[in-house]
């Protein structure tokens, strides 16, 4: 703590459900493969964990250098954190349930 300030030196937020969330963002490392006999490429996420950008690059230049396959290049694709964290839509106004009402389905 300098000047009374508080030091934020870690990464980490609190979403609106009170979870602790790292606020760095993340990288996937996606295989894009395009084959002859295919007409559209196939893209394939090499893990199925989320990586710091520097993770990330490395990563990717290992992948890379390790690829002997012309067909397959590798790229970083941001991840969305926030994706699916919406808040719960609430409903305002009760629905009326009257049993000579028929169903429309």
């Amino acid at each position: 703590m300098e000047n009374g300030k508080k030091s934020n030196d870690n990464k980490s937020n609190t979403n609106n459900r009170g979870v602790i969330m790292d606020t760095e963002k993340k990288y996937f490392i996606i295989e894009k493969a395009h084959f002859n006999f295919d007409k559209e490429p196939r893209f394939n996420i090499m893990k199925d964990k989320a990586y710091t950008l520097s993770e990330a690059t490395k990563m990717l230049i290992a992948y890379e250098q390790l690829n002997d396959q012309e067909e397959k290049t590798y790229y970083l694709q941001e991840v969305d954190l926030l994706l699916g964290q919406e808040k719960p839509l609430i409903l305002k106004d009760e629905v009326k349930q009257n049993s000579s009402e028929e169903m429309p389905f």
